[in-house]
């Protein structure tokens, strides 16, 4: 095993700008964090000097809430410097994982920080690195890390001309413009982010491109949207552009004081779980290097303590292995000869190592799981948590959107960073696209209205509000015959369709109930045409008096798919007529009648649709309009959705209980899962060679009632096989898209009490 300065080196913890770092153990067992100095950095004199006296002055540093440099040697070959190893999570991933703090929470953790901060100060350092990810949640508390870029408040001389230090978003605007020193407001500066972060589960600043997260720092204020009231004066003041208005240390700190509220946020339940599981990593990681001491240092890898959640492992998950060996046993972390694990003694961490492993301190070798239980598959974790309360989540590429009826929200998919929001009333629909987003507003005594914003900064591009000034449509409709009233006034409700070369809007009345048929005069649908990137109106076209049940778009063709029915039911519905127009000028193709059964079919498609309708599941040839297979639905099926195309060969059905894969080809059943939740997106979701579905704890355990609530699964699209599971409860809805710097997707889950949690999405088995 590879040594550094009498220490020898674990496994690698991490990779930053200064060097490598290493988990280390002491001569007398003890785990130690050793940084390594990057060979290019280790040749210049200069720097070696610089390095000489920040870590002689982080020595120095003796707060309870500061990781204490141990040793160091600038001198060496590679230069390096050892700190106390600090397991736990770091505050990026416990935000993430657990949401935003309370403010009794907060004041907690910010009297904590603060106490670590005065520490600093008091050895004549200036941290300028005060970010979520250098504060790690131990047993004893959080503790400040990483003075790789501290120093003295005093000497300058060694720092380049023009050299800007910290991380984006928690910088003070001073550092950046160069237009003061970096005294001890720098680090009030980076506290108030700081715990602006962890009180609202997002940056002040925003995130997105580094340039534009300096720009707003040095331009613009602080999002302090979600702090609570009594917090808000407080981190306004620290986040203030001029250093002077900053409060003093002493200050912040009696404030955070006096506002805190019984335990300890670290040592309830919630935050103590994460450490535990922290600590259980690492007892594991330490153990499996002793088990392969010849592969050196480099055959092991560790989730890195200080990295963001979106720069960790990928599937910010650990992997449970039911039967086998589950990891370090009680035997050999004894063997570690009395390690401490920063913050908790061996003895104590042998208990809860065994209570969490089950290890009954037998090396037995491999084991066999309950009868029926799962192989091995992955927990997922929260990379972060929202409350969207009753809004509904889009996905289209890098962004995710949050629809209300009063707001339109973009946010970063990966941290849950508010990018721009969107106010607006009444707002029924949105279609993202790559470079616009389409906003579709009923309000209950107007017109209905389009609003076509700018995708990456919320904008509006152009509106059309309200659609009845279209200059296609007549100044006076009338119907015919001549007897009819007039009638002017568009339907209360309306649908959205978007192509590259036309946007629609389709008005209409409901049909739902005889009241509203009789309210709404047996009004006509009505369809008017834009250019979706200018606005400009292209057309317009008015239908028959009835309901639009379906609005489709492909190959140049708009389908209406509408009924005249009250209280309409699947089976009338799918006797209804379809109407075909011209997209390019809206003028009418084709009625067809009981078109709305396959509407597809009539719009250009030449591909297989698959339809569970008349308690059968189908597949149809969309070119020819002929049944390929079918096969009966048995009655308690009735009200299976489906797929409606296939992946990788298969199409997937589900009802309450059930989630079958069935050969696209033949109708023939690959496999079939009998004790699963209702499903939670209609058709089932399948994305990156996985299926979602609700079902039970994969360890057994579920609600009192017996339901298969527990969880969202996620299963090997080809063989059924579990391969991820998340305890979320109900939920309402599911969805997956990319994950912007990570080698997965993200998985993005609505509970039903409105909590959007989202996690890395898992690899297929």
């Amino acid at each position: 095993m590879e040594e550094l300065g009498g220490y020898r080196l674990v496994a690698p913890l991490g990779e930053g700008g200064m060097g490598r770092v290493h988990l280390g153990r002491a001569p007398s067992g003890r785990l130690v964090a050793v940084k390594a100095v990057h060979e290019h950095l280790a040749a210049d004199p200069r720097f070696r000097e610089r390095f000489r006296r920040e870590a002689l002055a982080a020595r120095a540093v003796t707060g309870s809430f500061t990781a204490a440099v141990l040793a160091a040697d600038p001198e060496a070959v590679r230069p390096w410097l050892a700190t106390e190893f600090c397991t736990g999570p770091t505050l990026t991933g416990a935000v993430s994982a657990l949401g935003p703090l309370a403010p009794g929470e907060l004041a907690a953790l910010g009297a904590a920080l603060t106490e670590a901060v005065a520490a600093v100060h008091a050895a004549g350092l200036v941290h300028r690195d005060l970010k979520p990810s250098n504060v790690v949640l131990t047993r004893d508390g959080p503790m400040v890390i990483d003075f790789g870029v501290a120093r003295t408040a005093a000497d300058e001389t060694l720092t380049g001309s023009g050299e800007v230090v910290g991380s984006p978003g928690f910088i003070a605007p001073e550092l950046l413009t160069g237009a003061g020193e970096p005294g001890p407001a720098v680090d009030v500066f980076a506290l108030g982010a700081l715990l602006t972060y962890a009180a609202t589960g997002r940056p002040p600043f925003g995130t997105g491109p580094v340039h534009q997260v300096l720009y707003r720092t040095t331009h613009g204020r602080a999002d302090l949207d979600g702090v609570p009231e009594r917090w808000r004066e407080l981190l306004g003041s620290c986040l203030a552009e001029d250093p002077g208005d900053r409060p003093a240390v002493a200050g912040v700190l009696a404030v955070c004081a006096a506002w805190t509220e019984g335990a300890p946020w670290w040592e309830r339940e919630a935050v103590a779980g994460l450490i535990r599981r922290r600590e259980e990593e690492i007892a594991e990681l330490v153990a499996n290097a002793e088990r392969a001491p010849a592969a050196g240092p480099a055959a092991t890898r560790a989730e890195p303590t200080r990295a963001e959640p979106a720069r960790a492992q990928p599937a910010a998950a650990r992997t449970l292995v039911r039967g086998g060996n589950r990891g370090a046993s009680r035997r050999r972390f004894l063997r570690w000869g009395g390690a401490a694990l920063a913050g908790g003694a061996a003895v104590g961490a042998v208990a809860w190592l065994a209570e969490l492993t089950g290890d009954d301190g037998q090396d037995d070798g491999a084991g066999t799981g309950a009868a029926g239980s799962p192989g091995p598959y992955t927990l997922g974790r929260a990379l972060w948590t929202r409350d969207i309360g009753k809004a509904q989540p889009l996905r289209y590429g890098e962004a995710l959107y949050l629809r209300d009826e009063d707001r339109l929200t973009r946010l970063d998919p990966g941290s849950g960073a508010v990018a721009w929001s969107y106010p607006a009333e009444d707002i029924t629909e949105a279609v993202p696209g790559a470079a616009l987003v389409h906003v579709l507003r009923s309000p209950v005594m107007s017109s209905t209205e389009i609003v076509t914003l700018d995708a990456a900064t919320g904008v509006v591009r152009w509106s059309a509000d309200p659609v009845v000034r279209n200059p296609h449509r007549p100044l006076r409709l009338r119907e015919t015959p001549t007897s009819d009233p007039v009638i002017s006034i568009d339907g209360a409700n309306s649908a959205l369709s978007v192509s590259a070369d036309v946007l629609c809007v389709v008005t209409y009345a409901s049909y739902s109930t005889q009241w509203e048929l009789r309210a709404g005069q047996k009004r006509p649908w009505r369809a008017y045409g834009y250019h979706p990137r200018t606005g400009a109106p292209l057309w317009f076209h008015q239908g028959a008096r009835a309901e639009v049940e379906g609005l489709y778009q492909r190959g140049g063709r708009i389908g209406v798919a509408s009924t005249t029915a009250s209280l309409v039911t699947e089976e009338n519905r799918r006797d209804e007529p379809l109407t075909v127009l011209r997209a390019a000028d809206g003028t009418l193709e084709r009625e067809i009648p009981q078109g709305a059964r396959h509407p597809e079919s009539y719009l250009g498609s030449r591909d297989t649709r698959y339809y569970a309708t008349d308690g059968r599941l189908s597949a149809v040839d969309l070119a020819t309009r002929r049944t390929l297979w079918s096969r009966d639905l048995a009655e308690e099926e009735t009200d299976t959705t489906v797929t409606p195309t296939a992946h990788a060969g298969l199409v997937y059905a589900a009802t309450y209980g059930s989630l079958t894969a069935i050969d696209a080809d033949s109708g023939r059943t690959r496999w079939s899962l009998t004790d699963v939740g209702e499903p939670v997106t209609s058709p089932p979701l399948v994305s990156g060679g996985l299926v979602y579905g609700l079902g039970r704890s994969p360890d057994g355990e579920d609600t009192s009632d017996g339901r298969p609530r527990w969880g969202v699964h996620a299963r090997d699209a080809a063989t059924g096989a579990l391969v991820w599971a998340a305890e979320t409860g109900e939920v309402r809805t599911v969805l997956a898209g990319p994950g912007a710097g990570t080698r997965t997707g993200l998985v993005h889950v609505v509970s039903d009490d409105g909590t959007l949690s989202t996690f890395a999405a898992p690899e297929p088995a």
